[in-house]
């Protein structure tokens, strides 16, 4: 039995995730600092949605075969984002945050088992 191709649902899944990020950096992200609530979700969200957009990103044009492929991609985009994160103790002007890796791995964890329930 053939595997039906799975690259339309990653695809709404990639455009409704652009949809979100888009809404929380032009929105909610501002709301959040006004009205002073929550302040570590409105620090620590783009580092979770960077990895759900790269991760759908991947699904959508690379069309990795299997689980062990896919699983060993989002460990490294997580790895890419953690390693950036401590490089940004030598840039000027940037902040390094260990919620931003906690969110960092947290996305990697809910993207690989998002898609591997899609993929189900």
């Amino acid at each position: 039995m053939e595997k039906k191709d799975k690259r339309p649902v990653y695809a709404l899944m990639l455009i409704i995730i652009v949809g979100f990020t888009l809404y929380e950096e032009l929105s909610l992200r501002h709301s959040l600092y006004k009205k002073h609530v929550a302040l570590w979700i409105a620090d620590c969200l783009p580092n979770f949605l960077a990895i759900l957009l790269l991760a759908f990103g991947y699904m959508v044009f690379k069309r990795p075969g299997t689980d062990r492929e896919i699983g060993r991609s989002i460990f490294f985009l997580v790895v890419g984002l953690v390693l950036y994160e401590f490089v940004q103790l030598a840039m000027p002007h940037r902040v390094f945050d260990v919620k931003d890796i906690f969110a960092s791995i947290l996305g990697g964890v809910f993207a690989y088992f998002t898609i591997w329930m899609i993929r189900s």
